[in-house]
């Protein structure tokens, strides 16, 4: 996503209902019909977007492609809230394709950069609004497994396996069920790729 995306994005939202966006999406909006503020969480930022322009608050650090997945979602989501059935990408619609690649910059991606460093990875969950995942909520055979909350109604789950004598460490990120309700495929591969970078920085911060 590019600068063209967030144009289509914007292109694709124009002439949407701004209150029943914002309650789709769980965002907060200030103001009326013609005119106001959407305040929509992304990991552990508030982030600021004009109606009906989408235009984002001259503070914003985000780039292009981040700024074109978030009115992409003011503009599709129909307001499924997530039921903890967790899926892989490659579950996702047309995500079987580009699985691998996105394995590539977000589990994989996870494991090259924090493979030292893992003990860092709860401290750095937490810091983005994120808990631990019971046996219950998630079961599976990780050593660790986490939610984060990507967008309010977009929840992303990441898996860790530590290494042992057999196998290296690997992670993975899983889905809700209801993510495509909220985003295209591409844009949960993005939304991933986003939290990743984020846990990076989060651990290496720590670390130094």
């Amino acid at each position: 996503m590019s600068e063209d995306a967030l144009k289509a994005a914007r292109e694709l939202a124009a002439g949407l209902d701004p209150l029943a966006a914002a309650s789709r999406c769980g965002a907060e909006f200030e103001g009326d019909s013609r005119s106001g503020r959407f305040s929509l969480r992304l990991l552990d930022d508030e982030v600021m977007i004009s109606f009906p322009g989408f235009e984002f608050s001259p503070d914003c650090q985000l780039p292009p492609h981040i700024r074109a997945l978030l009115v992409h979602h003011l503009a599709i989501s129909d307001g499924s809230e997530p039921i903890g059935d967790w899926r892989a990408f490659a579950d996702l619609p047309n995500g079987r394709f580009y699985a691998r690649a996105f394995q590539g910059y977000a589990g994989d991606a996870l494991v090259r950069r924090l493979a030292e460093k893992a003990v860092g990875l709860p401290d750095a969950v937490t810091s983005l609004g994120g808990r631990a995942l019971t046996r219950e909520e998630l079961p599976t055979n990780a050593d660790a497994a986490w939610v984060l909350p990507g967008l309010p109604k977009v929840p992303v789950a990441v898996l860790w396996w530590d290494s042992d004598d057999e196998f290296p460490a690997r992670a993975e990120l899983l889905f809700d069920k209801t993510a495509p309700n909220h985003l295209p495929t591409d844009g949960s591969a993005v939304l991933g790729s986003w939290l990743v970078g984020n846990l990076i920085a989060g651990v290496e911060r720590r670390g130094r």
